[in-house]
């Protein structure tokens, strides 16, 4: 029994669809060729992808700029296949659902516990509602990269004041856990958001969202507070 080059089914890639994949800069990926007669290859022109076949059926890539790579695949039987690679940077975005302060001093009096809180509340950059976007122009998957972050005082996606931010992943003793910090850059201001659980009460409208940006003011009222052990603002945000 035989069969010719008719019979094979067409050329095409495992779980692709509309002929298309999307990438983030400094991310890797890769696709599974079928059908066509199995004695594959492919070329690829552009500078924004590394690719290259690592099986007999599988092309890996690597994205090292943004925009939009074509990668044709053929077979010895004359078949093609054109995969469009579109590249971005990858973006994260946060929405703060609730705000948040926590003063612990025990020499503290009641009436100072409840001034400094409310000082330290104006202190945070958005309101609930409001939020960040952060656009990772370096590899995102390193744990220091950067990037450029919109910071939406009001509400999320209105009336953006633009920066850049340092992400960093910080690994704790012995490597057990780790957790990341944000720092961002905006109009001559410098602030640290550490990115960890929120043991606060948190309301049915906030519901499993209990992650929060963390920042440590007590460097900036330690002076006028002399008895003050720790201060920090909390923003419980929802990411996606």
């Amino acid at each position: 029994m035989s069969c010719d080059k008719d019979s094979n089914e067409p050329l095409s890639l495992d779980q692709v669809e509309n002929n298309s994949i999307k990438l983030y800069y400094g991310s890797k990926g890769g696709v599974t060729i079928i059908g066509g007669d199995g004695n594959y290859s492919f070329s690829c022109d552009s500078s924004l992808l590394k690719a290259k076949m690592t099986f007999r059926n599988y092309i890996s890539f690597e994205a090292l700029g943004v925009g939009n790579a074509a990668v044709t695949i053929k077979d010895q039987s004359g078949n093609s296949y054109t995969l469009n690679v579109l590249i971005s940077y990858k973006t994260e975005n946060i929405v703060v659902t609730k705000l948040d302060a926590t003063v612990v001093g025990n020499d503290m009096t009641t009436d100072e516990k409840k001034e400094l809180k409310e000082k330290a509340l104006t202190t945070i950059p958005v309101k609930i509602g409001g939020g960040y976007k952060f656009v990772y122009t370096e590899n995102e998957n390193q744990d220091n990269t950067n990037g450029i972050v919109f910071i939406y005082p009001e509400k999320y996606g209105n009336d953006s004041i633009k920066g850049t931010f340092e992400r960093s992943i910080m690994k704790e003793a012995y490597g057990s856990s780790s957790y990341s910090t944000y720092t961002l850059h905006y109009k001559n201001t410098d602030r640290t958001f550490i990115l960890m659980q929120y043991s606060g009460q948190v309301t049915k409208s906030i519901g499993y969202q209990t992650i929060q940006f963390a920042e440590d003011l007590k460097g900036q009222y330690e002076t006028e507070y002399p008895n003050v052990e720790q201060v920090y603002t909390s923003q419980i945000i929802r990411s996606y």
